[in-house]
């Protein structure tokens, strides 16, 4: 992996920080509170820890660059094919890209990673809960006034080149947030899991309705569905900001 310049605040002394692995390590309270999917117990150097957190922040660049070109590109194309989940997976984008940024302001520094680890959840928790409640009202509209999509083989083109790059950055996202082993750093794997998840779902969604137009409902549903897992996940960050108080 390649070096990095060290941050002006980025101090040697992480042993004191309230949020530094060998303090979660020892203490089940908090270690239950930032844990995830996957608990552990190794401890990270200074280096290293300081060299897995510009690995993440570089990962959110890449986001943002790749969440702004697809999402200009799926927008234009969503609303000519009148594909909902597709015009959900677009504005989910513009939402991720807050999202990416708020990550990067996380992790930029090792000062205050308690107060940075509940604002950034509580954040993400509004993004992640915005972003699911339109693409379920959209979803929902859909259904009621049956909206047909309009077959475009470009989108489905272009949402299967975005399923592989956000599958892609979502692996290497889970891989760093294995390392830091904080909340934050996995729900920022998760948001880059879910839009890879939306842009294969809206792939798969146009594919079967432009071999049956009868299963037009298949997309409004898929989103629908994507929207309901977006929303839960958010409560359940805001409930886990909380618990950190």
């Amino acid at each position: 992996m390649a070096r990095y310049e060290r941050f002006d605040d980025d101090v040697p002394a992480l042993k004191s920080n309230p949020l530094s692995r060998s303090n979660i390590s020892n203490d089940p309270e908090i270690n239950e509170k930032i844990d995830l999917f996957v608990p552990t117990n190794a401890s990270l150097s200074v280096e290293d820890e300081r060299t897995t957190r510009h690995a993440l922040i570089t990962l959110n660049i890449i986001s943002i660059v790749v969440s702004t070109v697809c999402g200009i590109i799926t927008f234009f194309l969503a609303v000519e094919e009148r594909s909902v989940s597709a015009l959900g997976f677009a504005v989910d984008t513009i939402l991720d890209v807050l999202a990416f940024l708020t990550i990067i302001w996380r992790f930029t520094s090792s000062h205050d990673q308690v107060k940075k680890e509940i604002y950034v959840l509580r954040i993400l928790a509004v993004l992640f809960f915005a972003s699911g409640f339109g693409v379920f009202i959209d979803s929902a509209i859909d259904i009621r006034h049956k909206i047909h999509p309009i077959p475009n083989h470009y989108l489905v083109v272009a949402v299967a080149i975005q399923t592989i790059v956000f599958f892609c950055l979502a692996f290497g996202k889970y891989t760093v947030a294995k390392k830091l082993n904080v909340i934050s750093a996995y729900s920022d794997a998760f948001n880059t899991f879910i839009s890879a998840s939306m842009a294969l779902s809206v792939a798969f969604s146009i594919t079967i309705y432009n071999s049956n137009p009868s299963v037009w409902y298949f997309d409004p549903m898929v989103g629908m569905v994507i929207s309901v897992t977006i929303m839960v996940y958010g409560v359940w960050m805001m409930f886990k900001s909380f618990r950190e108080i």
